[in-house]
């Protein structure tokens, strides 16, 4: 029997828990955030802008082979797992997770099956490149295939991880291994490996770093096992009936962030989905919003409540947590627009203009959407799928369709604006359903108003003093600039608009470590 002390780490409290996870995030993103920065450009100069679309590309079908493969099981699995006893129960949990894994290695074998006969219908279709360029678009893919097909399987035991909602140990390997990823990337580039190099450096540090977080879990679980005797059909049956339901929610998601980079391959060229990759990959950070804070254990920490017939706290969870995620989403987009187009002609020159159109409209795009991020997630935790499921399945289908139109006829622009409408309209379509199924309302003053009203302040001050004063274009100029907004944007909101009330101060001082005295 293993000592209770061992345990320590998944016995915690759940808000012992929740802070970890939101304290990991916010270092996740803060310290890694640069890298981003640094190495686009400098896979741009090495390697090229159609080269650079095959990398974004290929990224883009893994994301939908995790999507058709997974089928949404390990975020089952992170509901199942809560509802069982980490010291009691280690049976129960050994025989989810090894059933996950072996499902993981035949849906592999599946794949990889289908992999061989479509190959070069899928590079025919969407890696329109030059004849030099064939042969490496081949290599890319293929090889990406197969290395995140091996770390697919791994995956099922380091899901185990989500389940506990012990996301904090992520965010630490994640940080080092972005390092770690970063260096060797930078490293092949210079070596002349060109985006072959970056392809086998990211697929392969993303081995080592599933292999220590898998070890970890292992540390942290100590009743972990492994082997064929725990699988049981089923528990298999229920991961994959829970998974189903899930499967839209995701979908929904995948579509919306990704189906427009596949579409424009297919219609357009890879030059033109490494815009949109570019562009994307700044507006990102608004999407990440909710993880930055460490929103990802919403929906475990939904599924914790309803077993322990908490419910009642679900109303100020949900009103507070909106509020904190449009305080900085609102922040970052009007940032984006303020100063957007001067940061990428500084950081990637002429020639990038159609980047900033991109990252224009999916910031509008990423923003509206987050106001059905909690609540999906609480409804999924609370195991209301199928209203979810049905919001996420017409999101993804209008995406879809509206891409593929709207992209025929308007090119890039088309894409665009399909995308947005399907985000927008899908995002407030489930903050309407949380509304309907619980009755607590989002509060869209301080949610929704007083950002905007401090970012509308912020653009007419800026567009009034540019208009007057002509400043230099350069990179101590523009942190200037940025920082002056910052200050700006925080003081309005904080001290003049009184954005955070006093509950929202105590928090803060609890996540710094400053309890307050009884």
């Amino acid at each position: 029997m293993t000592p209770k002390e061992n345990l320590k780490y998944t016995g915690e409290p759940l808000k012992e828990r929740l802070k970890k996870n939101s304290v990991s995030n916010i270092l996740f993103f803060v310290i890694t955030f640069p890298l981003m920065f640094i190495l686009t450009p400098l896979i741009l100069k090495y390697t090229g802008k159609e080269a650079y679309g095959v990398w974004a590309l290929t990224g883009t079908i893994l994301v939908f082979i995790e999507l058709l493969g997974g089928m949404q099981t390990s975020t089952a699995l992170g509901i199942m797992v809560p509802k069982f006893d980490p010291e009691k129960d280690s049976k129960d949990i050994n025989e989810l997770t090894n059933t996950l894994f072996w499902f993981y290695v035949s849906v592999a074998i599946v794949l990889s099956a289908v992999f061989v006969f479509l190959k070069q219908p899928i590079l025919n279709m969407f890696f329109k490149v030059e004849k030099s360029l064939a042969d490496t678009a081949s290599f890319v893919l293929v090889f990406s295939f197969f290395i995140f097909l091996l770390n697919f399987i791994l995956l099922s035991f380091a899901n185990l991880m989500s389940g506990f909602n012990i996301f904090y140990v992520y965010n630490i390997v994640h940080i080092i291994f972005a390092f770690l990823r970063f260096g060797l990337m930078a490293a092949v580039l210079f070596a002349g490996y060109g985006i072959k190099g970056i392809a086998a450096a990211q697929m392969g540090v993303l081995i080592f770093e599933t292999l220590l977080i898998i070890a970890i879990t292992k540390f942290i679980y100590p009743p972990l096992r492994f082997g064929p005797r725990y699988f049981n059909p089923d528990k298999l049956k229920k991961l994959l009936v829970l998974s189903l339901k899930l499967i839209m929610n995701r979908m929904a998601v995948l579509v919306n962030y990704n189906a427009d980079k596949l579409v424009l391959g297919y219609f357009l060229t890879p030059v033109i989905a490494a815009y949109y990759q570019i562009g994307s990959n700044i507006a990102k950070y608004i999407s990440q919003v909710p993880e930055m804070l460490g929103l990802i254990s919403l929906m475990p920490a939904a599924s914790e409540l309803k077993v322990k017939n908490q419910i009642h706290k679900l109303g100020m969870l949900y009103t507070r947590v909106n509020k904190y995620i449009f305080f900085l989403a609102i922040f970052i987009f009007s940032g984006i627009i303020i100063f957007g187009r001067e940061f990428i002609s500084i950081w990637l020159g002429p020639g990038y203009e159609d980047v900033y159109l991109v990252l224009i409209i999916l910031s509008a795009a990423y923003t509206a959407a987050l106001a059905g991020y909690v609540s999906m997630n609480l409804l999924n935790g609370l195991e209301r799928i199928r209203e979810t499921f049905i919001i996420s399945a017409v999101s993804a289908v209008l995406n879809v369709v509206l891409s593929i139109v709207l992209t025929k006829y308007y090119g890039l622009k088309g894409a665009l604006t399909g995308t947005a409408i399907s985000m927008a309209g899908g995002g407030i379509a489930l903050a309407i359903l949380f509304y309907r199924m619980t009755g607590i309302k989002m509060g869209l003053v301080d949610v929704f108003l007083k950002p905007v009203i401090t970012a509308a302040v912020c653009f007419a001050g800026y567009y009034a003093f540019s208009k007057h004063v002509l400043l230099p274009s350069n990179w101590l100029m523009f942190f200037s600039k940025a920082a002056v907004f910052t200050l700006v944007y925080m003081g309005l909101l904080v001290a003049v608009l009184r954005h955070f009330d006093a509950y929202d101060w105590d928090l803060l001082k609890n996540y710094l470590g400053k309890k307050k005295e009884p």
